[in-house]
């Protein structure tokens, strides 16, 4: 037995909801991009996690991807607000 299920697409709403979700992300990562402005120019990483709305974890993964961190002689981990904004745009760009 066969049997046979139309398929109807309502092409505006598709392209309506694929827009919607792109600008979606679209203002996150541009939302990443302004936060780092409020950054003072070596923020410790509590610091970095609050104005980007991080945790730890994410912290954790951005910098086995390569964002750079500085160990200070006072023994805090600063990161350079430059290194931040260049690694996001690199990373996350759109």
């Amino acid at each position: 037995m066969e049997v046979t299920v139309p398929v109807e697409i309502k092409v505006n709403e598709l392209a309506n909801e694929i827009v919607s979700q792109a600008l979606k992300v679209f203002d996150t990562r541009m939302n990443l991009m302004t936060d780092t402005y409020d950054l003072p120019p070596y923020p410790t990483q509590e610091q970095l996690k609050q104005a980007l709305g991080i945790g730890q974890d994410r912290l954790n993964k951005w910098i086995a991807m390569g964002l750079k961190k500085q160990i200070w002689s006072t023994g805090s981990i600063r990161f350079d607000r430059e290194e931040v904004r260049k690694f996001l745009k690199e990373n996350f760009e759109v």
